[in-house]
């Protein structure tokens, strides 16, 4: 890769997804062509694309004055925010070459998921660089972050509201906006009923020759941020299983999970779901089908109460919400172990 100012990233790849949209899967099985190289999840790209946001991040040095500040100096650059990008290209194509040195490779490729927040900055500091933008049913990231992250403290599902409402609407933003020949959407229920087929296509997309090889991916355990907690669902085989594919429908059983998932149907709307390849009446059909009996569901919460924080008789309700799940799925000592620790917080 050339590092000077007049690289565009050509032999960069860039994974972006909702997270638990499949992403470190096809990541497994990209590296595992002679010609792409990756690490993990870098993150890097986030940091000084969002030191020009009015928004979205804070910091000890106070965000607001720092974004005010280099505003002002960029303003005072012969080109500008031009010329800022273009600093930004040196120096982190500079860092990207650093990890392809020594492997020998063409491609190294980024997997950020929430890279979907500054694909526009991302592209214009990098427009010959690779996009890939992975798709998955949105119903179906939503219960895998429940299973993975969230599990009985459902007040953490707030900490992924932007992967849940915002992440659908800028990844398909951000398909349009890219040139198609620098961006392959990719569906990951399509990776995972015909991965021969899929691979291939992307394959022929980064121009690189596609080896049947490829999907074999192997169980072989990598260090880094998110392969650890991800290593479970990499599957055994080191195979794309179609038989996951579904798998979301059987969260449907617990009450309170089919209570959030509906509410999470008709708030992304008909619109967007048909946008990104689901169909909205489908989605409904399935909820009605799998719809608890009435008597299961009379301390479930809207899926509003985890997205802003409860106050009044919101926090009253999900504080009791808390309890029934606690006693209902931990038995009677733990309750009482949560009963001692609510009072000594109250």
């Amino acid at each position: 890769m050339n590092t000077n100012s007049t690289s565009q990233g050509e032999n960069l790849i860039f994974l972006i997804s909702q997270p638990r949209a499949g992403s470190t899967l096809l990541q497994r099985i990209l590296e595992n062509h002679s010609e792409v190289h990756t690490a993990a999840e870098p993150w890097i790209m986030l940091h000084p694309l969002y030191a020009l946001r009015a928004h979205g991040y804070n910091a000890e040095y106070n965000a607001a004055w720092s974004r005010l500040a280099v505003n002002d100096f960029i303003q005072l650059l012969p080109e500008g925010k031009e010329t800022y990008y273009r600093a930004l290209r040196q120096t982190y194509a500079q860092l990207y070459q650093a990890l392809l040195e020594n492997s020998g490779k063409r491609y190294f490729l980024d997997k950020t998921p929430r890279y979907y927040h500054i694909i526009p900055e991302l592209y214009q500091v990098f427009p010959k660089a690779k996009f890939i933008i992975l798709i998955r049913n949105p119903v179906a990231v939503l219960c895998s972050i429940i299973n993975t992250w969230i599990k009985e403290s459902w007040s953490h599902l707030r900490k992924y509201q932007h992967d849940l409402i915002q992440a659908p609407q800028l990844l398909l933003e951000g398909a349009q906006l890219i040139s198609s020949e620098n961006c392959l959407v990719v569906s990951y229920e399509n990776l995972l009923t015909s991965p021969e087929k899929q691979v291939e296509e992307i394959c022929q997309f980064l121009e690189i020759p596609f080896s049947e090889q490829m999907i074999h991916y192997g169980n072989v355990e990598k260090k880094g941020f998110g392969y650890q907690e991800q290593r479970q669902d990499l599957h055994l085989s080191g195979l794309p299983q179609a038989q996951n594919l579904d798998r979301w429908i059987s969260d449907l059983r617990d009450p309170q999970i089919w209570r959030v998932v509906n509410d999470y149907v008709e708030l992304l709307g008909a619109e967007l779901l048909d946008r990104m390849g689901y169909q909205y009446e489908e989605l409904k059909q399935i909820t009605v089908k799998y719809k608890p009996y009435s008597f299961n569901t009379w301390n479930v919460l809207p899926l509003q109460y985890f997205l802003s924080p409860p106050r009044g008789y919101q926090k009253w309700k999900y504080n009791l919400f808390r309890f029934s799940r606690v006693l209902h799925q931990q038995g009677l000592n733990k309750t009482i172990k949560y009963l001692q620790t609510s009072v000594k917080s109250a």
